[in-house]
């Protein structure tokens, strides 16, 4: 089972950029991949569900936003929250520019009615998180966990916001998205196999977004 760090990961996006797999690509294979898989567990999201996204600035949201335009695709009903503000990083910004006035995605700044989710998406903070929430984040992801206690189903994309991606296995974790499910992108991280964040992680499943095809040249 390969694991890298959030260093070597980024640095093998890098090289996969370089061998003609873009980072924009990367980012629209990621959200592919975790709404085929977040359909799968969740039936209803086939058609006429409810998703609530929340979304980071970073790169992270934007794997977020590409997952709100998949599924409101399908004749979903997705809330997009933006829990930090509008989109930072080039990629993210080009794919919240593809939502504006999509059909089905509503977008806010405030914490909506959980209840009648059928899926809650974790897209606030991934691999580039350390050191400590913001404020502002807090009271965001208090609720997804409540959400959580009350039964919902709760998917982290790449890692649960909260939780930085290099830890030991033993190393002890804060407060973090606490997840029913997480989708990680091309290969698990240090924190996928820490011992005290596996009930925060949930069940992990490792997508293929293209990286080992670009880096072999079979793109």
């Amino acid at each position: 089972m390969e694991i890298v760090t959030c260093a070597e990961m980024k640095e093998l996006e890098k090289k996969a950029d370089a061998a003609g797999l873009s980072f924009y690509q990367m980012m629209e294979n990621a959200g592919v991949c975790a709404t085929l898989l977040i359909m799968g567990s969740a039936s209803s999201l086939l058609g006429g569900g409810r998703a609530v996204i929340f979304c980071g600035k970073g790169n992270n949201g934007g794997d977020g936003l590409v997952v709100a335009r998949r599924l409101a695709g399908y004749g979903n009903e997705v809330t997009v929250v933006l829990t930090s503000g509008d989109p930072k990083t080039e990629d993210a910004i080009q794919n919240f520019q593809l939502i504006q006035d999509q059909e089905h995605i509503t977008i806010t700044r405030s914490l909506p009615d959980l209840s009648q989710a059928d899926v809650i998406v974790d897209a606030i903070y991934g691999t580039g998180f350390h050191g400590e929430l913001r404020d502002d984040v807090i009271p965001f992801i208090e609720a997804i966990n409540q959400a959580a206690d009350a039964g919902k189903e709760v998917i982290a994309l790449d890692i649960p916001s909260g939780l930085s991606g290099d830890v030991d296995e033993y190393d002890p974790i804060g407060f973090c998205v606490r997840a029913t499910k997480t989708i990680t992108f091309h290969a698990r991280k240090p924190i996928h196999n820490n011992k005290p964040a596996a009930r925060m992680l949930g069940e992990v499943t490792v997508a293929d977004i293209g990286i080992g095809k670009a880096l072999t040249g079979m793109l």
